[in-house]
């Protein structure tokens, strides 16, 4: 929900053992600002599946805070799409996000710090989950150590440091990092190339019929009922430190990879020390060819340039070719 009432924060903090990163600003945090150079791209695309400002009164009608575009582009605190009570926004990029060192992307939105109990905030979450084909989605192991015995009021807030791996942790232009390390290994998702992030709006309500649990089996208790416009969590924006376009191996000396010949005409050789698969992307980002075999016939790719994804070992090694008829 939007928070364009800060006089309405005054309700007191839930009392906890904080666990995770505390609040943008203090020692320890996670967050990101946008303005970080670690930022290589932002969202180009985005899907809304809004849900109903309350969910147990669906008579009332969707959220409809905001348009699907207010979600792309980088984060700018003010331009938002509300999602309503389990709904849901599914961000598409110009490049596919891949597994990097630290964090891979963040996530945006906009909570209100308490005036009356600085460090607190007015907290509405999401669920994050990420997709190489935009069906088979995996959700990051998200924890909330927020107390769920009583209803957390309409305009309640908590402390950031009870929750993990859930968006909407952090203050407005400040993101909440997500690292792909996170995921365990599941067939259908390709870690090196995730094309989709979808956003779910955690409900907030503490009824069983309702509610929605972390990996803990912990209902997540957030502010609720919010039977507004502007209900549920409010996405700002999507930002990725490591893509396929950009991605950068880190400290560690790069993989033993050769490619050759390069430019190339028709048939490919790659030579890795420890070679998985390889994809070509075109520049914007569009995967065109994937493989288990280090040898393929490109011939049928335009003439141009392109990006090459290796994968050796665990690590990954992006390089540029030059498709040519030679």
């Amino acid at each position: 929900m939007r928070k364009i009432l800060s006089i309405f924060l005054v309700l007191l903090p839930l009392l906890s053992v904080a666990q995770f990163a505390p609040p943008a600003g203090q020692e320890g945090t996670t967050a990101m600002s946008a303005d970080s150079s670690a930022f290589v791209a932002w969202a180009t695309g985005c899907v809304v599946e809004r849900g109903p400002k309350r969910i147990d009164r669906p008579e009332q009608g969707v959220a409809s805070y905001g348009v699907e575009a207010d979600a792309l582009g980088k984060a700018d605190d003010t331009l938002l799409v509300s999602l309503g009570d389990g709904g849901n926004a599914v961000l598409t990029f110009a490049s596919p996000i891949c597994n990097g060192p630290g964090p891979d992307f963040a996530v945006f939105e906009n909570p209100l710090e308490s005036a009356q109990h600085p460090g607190t905030y007015f907290l509405e979450l999401a669920f994050v989950e990420v997709s190489s084909d935009g069906e088979h989605f995996v959700r990051f192991p998200a924890y909330s150590n927020i107390p769920y015995e009583t209803q957390m009021g309409s305009f309640g807030c908590t402390d950031p440091s009870l929750v993990h791996n859930l968006a909407g942790k952090y203050a407005p232009h400040y993101g909440t990092p997500f690292d792909l390390e996170d995921l365990e290994d599941e067939a259908g998702l390709d870690k090196q190339s995730i094309t989709h992030v979808r956003v779910v709006d955690v409900v907030g309500c503490i009824r069983p019929e309702y509610a929605t649990y972390d990996v803990q089996d912990h209902i997540v208790n957030d502010p609720w009922p919010t039977p507004f416009e502007s209900s549920g969590f409010d996405l700002d924006a999507v930002g990725v430190i490591h893509d396929v376009a950009h991605y950068q191996v880190g400290e560690r000396p790069e993989p033993m990879v050769t490619v050759a010949p390069n430019p190339v005409a028709d048939q490919l050789h790659v030579e890795a020390e420890q070679f998985v698969s390889l994809a070509v992307y075109s520049v914007a980002g569009q995967p065109l060819l994937v493989s288990e075999s280090p040898l393929v016939d490109v011939s049928f790719l335009p003439d141009g340039l392109y990006l090459l994804r290796v994968v050796d070992g665990d690590r990954t090694v992006v390089k540029k070719i030059i498709k040519t008829k030679l």
